[in-house]
């Protein structure tokens, strides 16, 4: 997405009257809520209220900021507190601004701009009033769509009735089921060999304390193992 036009309030200095936000056409007016209002090619509305750290810290000490978040919130959903400088926790747990120590308190601030957002005001940062412009147009390239996809981490897969029958039993688990089955292939040679005594552990996490238990829980004594019975029936 690209900006197509943008208004520019007028109480902005002349070097933001002078950017173009990539070649958009320029307006400037008195804005009632805002720095910046742009139009992009997808229709949606960005409103962006300018800070530079010294004037955000003011715009708090002097109760300004949060009227302003608030005009610009009720104009578009993509409204953006875009500070244009560094705001950084000191040693001492004070703010620093554009490497400079201030009075404030880290938390302070940390809640402001969790506030800001908390009103639906996204908080963004330039490096510096250079690269503003670039900034502006890297909030204009996202997507504006009312809804995002995001795929989990992990897809979720619902267990089998086989893998629910091992889950049961003591020792097995739902970390140990899938192993199980990889190296036995069926479910019924899954418990014909949680049967058997073995010494050998073929499967992480498996031994003969794990197939006892299993063999109790199954009703088998330690000399007594499962086996399987393949029949064939004559075609008539």
């Amino acid at each position: 997405m690209t900006i197509i036009a943008a208004i520019i309030d007028t109480r902005e200095p002349l070097w933001v009257k002078n950017i173009t936000f990539g070649g958009a056409m320029i307006a400037t007016a008195q804005l009632d809520a805002g720095d910046l209002l742009a139009t992009c090619d997808d229709g949606a509305l960005l409103a962006v209220e300018r800070k530079t750290p010294d004037d955000f810290l003011n715009s708090l000490r002097e109760d300004r900021l949060w009227p302003q978040l608030v005009g610009i919130r009720a104009l578009t959903p993509w409204a953006y507190l875009m500070i244009t400088g560094e705001l950084r926790r000191g040693d001492d747990g004070h703010v620093w601004a554009d490497g400079r120590a201030t009075g404030w308190a880290w938390p302070a601030i940390q809640g402001a701009l969790l506030q800001a957002q908390e009103m639906g005001v996204f908080v963004v940062y330039a490096a510096n009033s250079e690269d503003y412009e670039a900034a502006v147009l890297r909030i204009a390239a996202r997507s504006h769509r009312a809804e995002m996809l995001v795929a989990p981490t992990r897809a979720p897969r619902v267990l089998s009735e086989a893998e629910r029958v091992l889950c049961a039993l003591p020792g097995i688990g739902l970390e140990k089921v899938q192993p199980i089955l990889e190296y036995t292939m069926t479910p019924a040679m899954a418990l014909i060999w949680l049967s058997q005594l073995e010494n050998e552990e073929k499967v992480p996490g498996i031994g003969i304390g794990t197939k006892r238990a299993v063999k109790r829980a199954l009703g088998l004594q330690d000399d007594e193992e499962l086996t399987m019975t393949i029949s064939h029936k004559e075609e008539r």
